[in-house]
């Protein structure tokens, strides 16, 4: 039997592309910011094992995930992202017995927030809700992915991504959107168990795309492009390819990476777009400790990068569009803050700017740049080690 939405939320919820890598400013859609990190400081508390999920599991905190999502679209976001990236079997079974049972309603709980929240702001008619289909295992572990995979089964992945796939469709999304993938392995399994529900899909890799000893290769993205044509070919729904929750330099370098092996070009012509959404955050504690949560946890809070504030970010999100992203946000460590800049600098460029000349002076300004966003209430999140993975967990 489905669980029904808890009654007081229910009561409560009554462009082309070019034939160039580079985009104009008129075909960019903007994509919202950091989730988890965004309702944390709204009141849900820390969990360091449900994460983000901790706000669909309890119903006080279903106004806020609302709310949270209500930011970004009056800040100028026209895609979301539900708040489900956390509903997963690695997470979800060290907390409950029934764990499998829970998936489904709390995945399609994310979902209907969402809309409710699209409702709210009387964004029906230009707001696109995506339905996140998260890492299986565990973000930026492609070897712990991997162990996963092989010692689960792929019949029980794929029974997963379906499982939540269906739960988005019945919560109302538009699309569905797997993020962070940790390996082209994941991605297909995503790809696999969803392409028949009747929804486009976003694949979006994790953007250095590191290989299970965590070394980054962003310059292999070519062939991550080749298989997503491959799949499009196969009858998959693919709308996008996108790169996100890595270091902003390491997503311009996958995107440059698809244009220069030729096969951006191939993307353009089978009608896949493509998304770029970075960290914000200063990861150099996470690499350190390879990525090791337990190792990490004692080195105090992870912060934004100092050149990342203001409007520092804004101006590699137009570096992003100028290699071709047509689909931009954020991740970990974004806000409504830089959102609503990104979506002012869409809407008031000068008409013969190019991006790329603006991203040049969005970077130079953003070094004297005192505005602070909401990093403001650092010390508010001082000990959590969700503020790393704030985008998406």
């Amino acid at each position: 039997m489905q669980r029904q939405l808890p009654s007081s939320t229910a009561t409560a919820m009554a462009m082309p592309m070019t034939s160039c890598a580079g985009v104009s400013d008129s075909q960019v859609q903007v994509m919202d910011g950091s989730m988890g990190r965004l309702c944390m400081l709204k009141g849900i508390p820390e969990d360091d094992k449900l994460w983000s999920a901790r706000g669909l599991v309890e119903e006080q905190y279903h106004e806020i995930i609302i709310e949270a999502h209500m930011e970004y679209i009056q800040a100028g976001s026209v895609m979301i992202t539900t708040n489900n990236y956390a509903v997963q079997p690695n997470y979800y079974r060290r907390v409950f017995d029934n764990w499998q049972a829970r998936i489904a309603p709390d995945t399609e709980i994310a979902a209907r927030l969402a809309v409710e929240a699209r409702r709210r702001c009387q964004a029906e008619g230009s707001v696109r809700i995506l339905g996140s289909l998260p890492p299986i295992c565990e973000s930026h572990r492609p070897d712990l992915t991997a162990r996963f995979i092989e010692e689960e089964g792929e019949a029980a992945c794929l029974w997963y991504y379906r499982t939540i796939g269906e739960a988005l469709r019945r919560g109302g999304v538009d699309a569905l959107l797997a993020e962070t993938m940790n390996s082209w392995d994941e991605a297909r399994l995503a790809i696999e168990a969803t392409k028949d529900l009747g929804l486009p899909l976003l694949i979006s890799m994790e953007g250095a795309l590191r290989d299970e000893a965590m070394k980054p290769h962003p310059h292999l993205a070519g062939d991550i492009a080749e298989e997503v044509l491959r799949a499009k070919s196969q009858g998959a729904p693919i709308e996008a390819l996108g790169f996100n929750c890595a270091p902003p330099e390491a997503i311009l370098m996958a995107l440059q990476a698809v244009e220069s092996s030729g096969v951006g070009e191939h993307l353009r012509q089978a009608g896949i777009k493509l998304a770029a959404y970075a960290n914000c955050n200063d990861r150099k504690a996470v690499h350190d400790a390879g990525f090791d949560v337990l190792k990490f946890v004692a080195a105090g809070p992870i912060r934004v990068r100092e050149d990342l504030k203001g409007t520092g970010y804004v101006g590699w999100c137009h570096r992003f569009m100028a290699a071709g992203a047509t689909y931009c946000g954020g991740c970990c460590g974004c806000t409504p803050v830089e959102i609503r800049q990104l979506a002012e600098t869409l809407t008031e460029e000068e008409p013969h700017a190019s991006l790329s000349e603006n991203a040049a002076k969005l970077l130079s300004a953003s070094r004297n740049d005192a505005s602070v966003s909401t990093t403001a209430s650092e010390s508010e999140l001082r000990g959590s080690i969700q503020t790393l993975f704030g985008g998406v967990i």
